[in-house]
């Protein structure tokens, strides 16, 4: 079922759980830079990069699909300048997508509680949140780093999300750009909403309830 506009459905939810890269702000340019950065500070070799890079899975994955022979080492070595690449940039090409802002104003004023859930580190995200001056805005911002033991694995974030603060499936939402988020939010019962204007294919959002366009 297609519609276009997020708020369609906030009658129905009051705990809305957004992915952050491609659904609620347009990061990848920055994203871009810092890979290639860390990537020629190595000396390594990556010209395929262009091809094979796509925004969204974690550091590990990433470097798996980029360097064939990779190995936990390089993983480590690439995280670990990564991280400075990227946070400390300052995210100059980064901000929110055209009416997010009101968007998740309009649910806030229904009574409606929000949360970020992403598969992006936490530290990142949340300076990013301050930089686009969303501080105290959400009601919980949650990465895959957030708790111990739950690595890159989105579904059972957002199952021990829910666990934890007692938040009934039926009354919730998961939005998000990819399969991935899709999927997640299927895992756990909540009604999904893929956004078209993100960095996942409009296929790969075919098993969402509804999808939203940008406009």
């Amino acid at each position: 079922m297609e519609n276009t506009d997020i708020r369609a459905a906030e009658k129905f939810r009051r705990h809305w759980f957004f992915d952050f890269d491609g659904t609620l702000a347009r990061t990848g340019e920055d994203i871009i830079l810092a890979w290639k950065k860390t990537i020629d500070d190595m000396g390594l070799s990556c010209p395929h990069f262009d091809d094979v890079f796509t925004i969204g899975p974690n550091i590990e994955k990433v470097t798996y699909e980029l360097f064939e022979n990779a190995t936990p080492e390089l993983v480590a070595e690439i995280t670990e300048r990564y991280r400075p690449n990227y946070d400390d940039s300052g995210f100059p090409n980064t901000a929110p997508y055209p009416g997010i802002p009101e968007k998740l104003q309009a649910l806030k004023d229904k009574g409606a509680k929000i949360y970020i859930v992403t598969n992006k580190r936490h530290s990142a995200t949340q300076k990013i949140v301050k930089a686009m001056g969303w501080g105290g805005f959400f009601d919980g911002v949650w990465s895959f780093d957030s708790f111990p033991g739950i690595k890159y694995k989105k579904p059972e974030l957002l199952a021990r999300l829910l666990k934890d603060m007692n938040i009934d499936s039926s009354d919730a939402v998961m939005v998000g750009d990819t399969k991935g988020d899709i999927d997640a939010g299927k895992a756990n019962g909540l009604r999904t909403i893929g956004v078209a204007w993100g960095y996942g294919s409009r296929e790969e959002l075919a098993e969402a309830d509804e999808i939203c366009e940008l406009n």
